[in-house]
């Protein structure tokens, strides 16, 4: 059990060091420090809390609920399409993917089947990207 424990650790340290890994801390790190980023969270989180509180209320309308809605979707909107957060969802994305390729090879070994058997739609998931704007070059 030790040896497989250290080849674990021997695995943790690959991809704590590997550059999909490495980028996505970096990208999450710079839109942690971004002020604009920072506002729209601010912004979203209070419209939040208004939303709650009027929730609590009784006298409360479904279109004021409707509105306050909206708004935090717009906020919300603004936040996944700014340029720090694409490249987070990118780096992200190429985290993921490496990771499922790890885990695919993990569970060949443990069912002897072939890793590279099932082709990839998009994104490494069965289903493509559904939606998905992750993408593609850089927009």
């Amino acid at each position: 059990m030790e040896h497989i424990l250290e080849k674990a650790r021997e695995l943790g340290q690959l991809i704590a060091n590997s550059n999909e890994y490495l980028n996505l801390n970096k990208q999450e790190e710079a839109v942690s420090t971004n002020a604009e980023v920072s506002e729209l969270y601010a912004e979203y989180a209070d419209l939040r809390d208004r939303i709650a509180a009027l929730e609590l209320e009784e006298d409360t309308t479904d279109e004021q609920l409707d509105a306050l809605g909206d708004e935090a979707e717009q906020v919300q909107q603004r936040i996944a399409s700014h340029k720090g957060m694409r490249e987070v969802n990118l780096a992200r994305l190429n985290f993921n993917r490496m990771m499922d390729s790890v885990n695919r090879a993990l569970q060949a070994q443990l069912t002897g089947e072939d890793e590279f058997a099932e082709e990839e739609f998009g994104c490494g998931s069965a289903g493509g990207c559904g939606g998905c704007t992750g993408c593609g070059p850089e927009r």
